[in-house]
């Protein structure tokens, strides 16, 4: 995961984080004006809310465009990312962020977040392109691991497996001669970035081997499904 994000990263790394972006021309202006909105987003959808002194892991933090506005709203941020050339991003564009810690994931765990560290944990359209549900689900009780007693998690995943399955026939070949032409985005057919569907049930269950409930679902089945789970 971690080389396919840093060779996207070198590509085109706002578009890798928001594919809705023209891809040739993406409006950087635009790109960061919309993390207070995908932040409020997740958070509203399932009654979440910051409070200042928090401290937040984020999950798959990209180039840092959530990590701004919870930077904002929180104490202390440990932002997370299996991309280094992301991180390098993130980091040139928010260097006057003093209250974040910019950390390289190893893609399956949250090692280097102490225990019963976190008041939250926030992750937004990152889970959804983990090729492997298992590794998903192996993050959530890891998020478990990491929060304190009565802290909580809110977080995106996708419950819809069609979105997941690989473009066929003529779509498929137009999309690969437009990115070998450099027209259009490379690596969309790599399975780190069609991703997989996570079941509810699963999830229930990873949630509560992380020693936590889930609390709110809000769009269950389709592929912006929020979850916030809590630790006992």
């Amino acid at each position: 995961m971690g080389e396919f994000w840093d060779g996207r990263a070198r590509e085109n790394p706002m578009f890798f984080v928001d594919n809705s972006l023209n891809y040739n021309a993406p409006d950087e202006r635009a790109f960061w004006a919309d993390g207070p909105r995908w932040l409020d987003e997740l958070l509203g959808s399932v009654g979440a809310s910051l409070a200042e002194g928090d401290t937040v892991v984020e999950i798959g933090c990209g180039m840092g465009r959530l990590t701004r506005p919870i930077a904002e709203r929180a104490g202390l941020v440990t932002a997370i990312d299996v991309s280094g050339e992301m991180l390098s991003h993130a980091r040139r564009h928010n260097a006057h962020l003093e209250n974040v810690t910019w950390l390289l994931g190893d893609g399956t765990s949250l090692a280097g977040v102490p225990d019963a560290q976190a008041d939250a944990c926030i992750s937004h359209v990152v889970f959804q392109h983990i090729p492997d549900p298992s590794i998903t689900l192996g993050y959530v009780r890891e998020i478990g691991r990491v929060l304190r007693p009565g802290g909580w998690a809110a977080f995106q995943v996708s419950n819809d497996s069609r979105i997941h399955r690989r473009r066929r026939g003529r779509e498929r070949l137009r999309t690969v001669v437009d990115a070998a032409r450099g027209r259009a985005p490379r690596g969309q057919a790599d399975p780190n970035w069609l991703g997989s569907a996570v079941d509810l049930g699963d999830l229930r269950v990873a949630a509560a081997d992380g020693g936590m409930e889930v609390e709110r679902v809000a769009g269950e089945g389709t592929q912006l499904c929020y979850v916030l789970t809590r630790r006992s």
